[in-house]
This record gives structure tokens, C-alpha cells and sequence, in this order.
């Protein structure tokens, strides 16, 4: 069965034929709460990978009786949330809540902090970088941010700008931040939740034999990334967006 990945959600996502796949969502965003009772009637459960950084108190707001709301990709919501301090593109403590509580819902963990490292690492597609991304690094002169790829904290050691240059994190470092994100979200979901997830959508889709080996010891069992999986124990999705465009 194909497992489909949705961020934002928008109006021509529901004219997929998506009635035997299961469906999986990430970050937290409003839109999935706003849309759900559109996937009421969903044969499959649907699986919501909470990035628990972004989501902050408050009441649950209007959902969808026939009016579609403006669609952003996800690096736009990253950018409010990351650089601007903006959640309002995110659900609030009391959406996930009433999210959790429908029958055909599962909910997993995406993080906590949902952060980027530098690292000398470089994917082998290589696409365009999100301004936010470059935005973490302010104190990093350009030339060295052209030499690297800014990628998820938590699957790569990375780089540390010390000294005027950069220099490997140590891996005790990378460790403790994969150790401290994680109960920090753990934490979150047995507050808000009363909650032990053993779902995690991988931050970025990625992820390395370490990341999984540490969230193994937290519990965590069942883990998602993007379509290009090469971990046996890592399942591969497809990007709603590449099924919209028809680039498959």
C-alpha cells in the first residue's frame, strides 16, 4: 500500500485518488486540523507526526465548511515559526488535542525543535536551499556557508562556527542534542496528551543508523522519511505534491 506525505494542505489535494493509501502528515500544521473532517470517511487511519516546538496554547479554531484557506509550502511556515516567532500556520495545544481524539487518527513525533546543522555532507539531489535555513547561521561569512549543506541536526553531526571558522561538532554534542530534542518532545506529549508515541516522521526526511538506534531506546518502533529510503526499517512516502504535479 503507497504511503502518501502531506505538508500544507490545499484544495486539489483532495481531488487524488487517494482511497487505499495511507496518508501521513507532518508538522502540526492548521490546515490538517482545519481539513480533517474531510478525510472522515478515509478507509485507512491517518498518521500526524506533531513537531511539538511549534505548537503553543490556545483554543481550537473554525475548521472548513466550504471555504478554502490559502495554501503556503512548508518552508514558509518553517521560516514564521523559526525565524519570526510566529506559530498561527501550526495547530494549537487544543487542536492536536481534538485531533488525537478521533478514532481514525494516530499520532507520532516530529521533533521537537525541528533544527539545522552545517555539515560537509551534501545530499546527492541537490536542491534549492530555504532562505530560513541560511538565516540560523548569521554569524557564518558567506563564503564558508557556499562551501556546505545545511541539513537536520538531529541525522547529521555537522559543523560548529567557532574560532572564525568552522569545525566538527563533537559526536558527544550531536548525542546529547538528539537525547534532549527527544525528551523535550516526549515530555511534550505526555503533558498535552497523556501519550507515549512510538510513530516519528523524520525532521526534513532525514535520518542516519545513529538517530535511529537512539529513538529505538526512547520507544519509537514505526519511522518515515521521504521516498528515497534505504534503512530496512525506515518507511519510504510519497510527496502529495510530486502526485499534484504529475511528476510521477
Amino acid at each position: 500500500m503507497d504511503v502518501v506525505m502531506f505538508h500544507d494542505l490545499r484544495r486539489e489535494h483532495f481531488a487524488l485518488p487517494l482511497d487505499h493509501c495511507r496518508l501521513t502528515f507532518d508538522d502540526g500544521l492548521f490546515s490538517h486540523y482545519y481539513y480533517l473532517d474531510l478525510f472522515r470517511s478515509h478507509l485507512n487511519a491517518l498518521t500526524f507526526f506533531i513537531t511539538t516546538s511549534f505548537i503553543r496554547d490556545g483554543k481550537a479554531r473554525p475548521v472548513f465548511s466550504g471555504r478554502y484557506i490559502e495554501y503556503r509550502e512548508a518552508s514558509f511556515h518553517t521560516q514564521r515559526a523559526m525565524i519570526d516567532r510566529d506559530f498561527s500556520g501550526f495547530m494549537t495545544v487544543e487542536e492536536v488535542q481534538h485531533l488525537a481524539a478521533r478514532p481514525n487518527v494516530r499520532i507520532g513525533a516530529h521533533s521537537h525543535f525541528h533544527d539545522v546543522t552545517l555539515t560537509d555532507v551534501h545530499p546527492k539531489k541537490i536542491r534549492p536551499t530555504s532562505p530560513w535555513r541560511f538565516k540560523r547561521f548569521p554569524q557564518v561569512p558567506a563564503d564558508q556557508l557556499r562551501t556546505v549543506s545545511i541539513r537536520s541536526r538531529l541525522a547529521f553531526q555537522g559543523l560548529e562556527f567557532r574560532g572564525g571558522r568552522l569545525q566538527p561538532r563533537s559526536e558527544a554534542d550531536w548525542e546529547d542534542f538528539i537525547r534532549r530534542d527527544t525528551e523535550r518532545c516526549l515530555e511534550w506529549f505526555a503533558r498535552h496528551l497523556n501519550h507515549q508515541p512510538d510513530l516519528y516522521g523524520f525532521p526534513f526526511n532525514e535520518y542516519s543508523p545513529r538517530l535511529i538506534a537512539m529513538l529505538k531506546g526512547y520507544g519509537f518502533k514505526e519511522f518515515y522519511a521521504g521516498s528515497s529510503v534505504k534503512h530496512a526499517e525506515v518507511i519510504g512516502r510519497t510527496d502529495a505534491e510530486e502526485l499534484v504535479s504529475g511528476r510521477l
